[in-house]
């Protein structure tokens, strides 16, 4: 896969964080602060998709929330073709929006069950000024776009499986033709046959309308072939970015490297002999995470200045950063 150019980046997110107040019982506990995203970094190109995977509770899908101002970041910069959406008022965003929107994870609780498909997906044009006509037309438009024909239309969400409802996600958030989509694990909760269905449609969306895509996975098989760059995360850092082809035939990161040796391959023989990384332990809470490198509580090439000092996401290669003291190419 070709990588997109990145000389003018569609989105650039600088030193974002978010941090939330936790109590953990009544009133009377002082609240404690868990650091969902600490200092995230990255910029997505026009038409470039950029994975974002880690393992569950890692932030991603917050950075993703933060990026679209679904959550409000506590600080950093989110800039959509040059424009500081941190800074917008809610009037301004409401506007923005038409150009970057988000399918969610679960495909059914994110649609509403009391409204049509074709209501559904037409919705965000109504929102937008659209009369009822141009609503109606545009979701047939867009539900034969996703595979599902305009006769669905005059259906509900729970007359489709799940794969189908999830076309329903994917067709609503096109409706307004916008540059970026933001993807929550959107085919974590299908079959194995039917993530591989709704991984070709995006490809084919990808190419034929020129998107961008910010992929949020848990599982670095599923983003092979949609991305064109994998930035890994682990405990609201990303530990490293770089090419899909790159990362997968020559990880430098030990995270990333134990997260590949857990993805299947479709090949019994190689599937057999290979060598599996297994990390022991849960990852540390966000609440109170390690001092120096977050990873080193759990990674097998930790010594003692893992612990004393957090190591700096730096370039190892053109277009490959890694941020790891003792990283396997070293």
């Amino acid at each position: 896969m070709t990588s997109t150019s990145i000389e003018a980046p569609l989105v650039q997110v600088r030193d974002l964080v978010k941090e939330f107040e936790v109590r953990r019982s009544s009133w009377r506990t002082q609240a404690t602060t868990l650091q969902a995203v600490s200092g995230v970094s990255f910029d997505i190109s026009a038409g470039e998709a950029l994975a974002l995977v880690g393992e569950s509770g890692c932030g991603k899908s917050t950075t993703a929330r933060c990026v679209l101002r679904l959550t409000e970041p506590t600080s950093g910069s989110v800039r959509f073709d040059g424009v500081e959406l941190t800074e917008l008022s809610s009037g301004e965003l409401r506007k923005a929006r038409k150009r970057f929107q988000m399918v969610f994870q679960d495909p059914y609780t994110s649609l509403n069950p009391r409204m049509t498909v074709g209501e559904i997906v037409g919705e965000p044009l109504l929102v937008h000024g659209a009369n009822a006509a141009e609503q109606l037309a545009r979701a047939a438009e867009l539900l034969e776009q996703v595979q599902l024909g305009a006769d669905a239309a005059d259906r509900y969400p729970h007359q489709f499986s799940g794969g189908q409802r999830q076309r329903v996600g994917i067709a609503r958030a096109l409706a307004l033709s916008p540059d970026l989509i933001a993807l929550d694990e959107p085919v974590s909760a299908l079959d194995v046959s039917i993530q591989a269905e709704i991984i070709r449609l995006l490809q084919h969306l990808r190419d034929e309308l020129g998107l961008a895509f910010l992929f949020i996975a848990h599982d670095l098989s599923v983003v092979r072939h949609l991305s064109h760059r994998v930035a890994v995360m682990y405990l609201g850092k990303i530990v490293e970015v770089a090419r899909t082809a790159d990362l997968y035939s020559r990880p430098a990161h030990p995270y990333t490297k134990a997260l590949l040796s857990a993805a299947p391959i479709p090949d019994p023989l190689i599937e057999r002999d290979r060598v599996r990384i297994v990390l022991t332990g849960d990852p540390p809470t966000p609440v109170n995470p390690p001092s120096g490198c977050r990873f080193r509580t759990r990674c097998w090439r930790a010594e003692s200045l893992c612990a004393e000092v957090e190591p700096p996401l730096i370039d190892i290669a053109e277009g490959h950063k890694v941020a790891c003291h003792f990283n396997l190419w070293s």
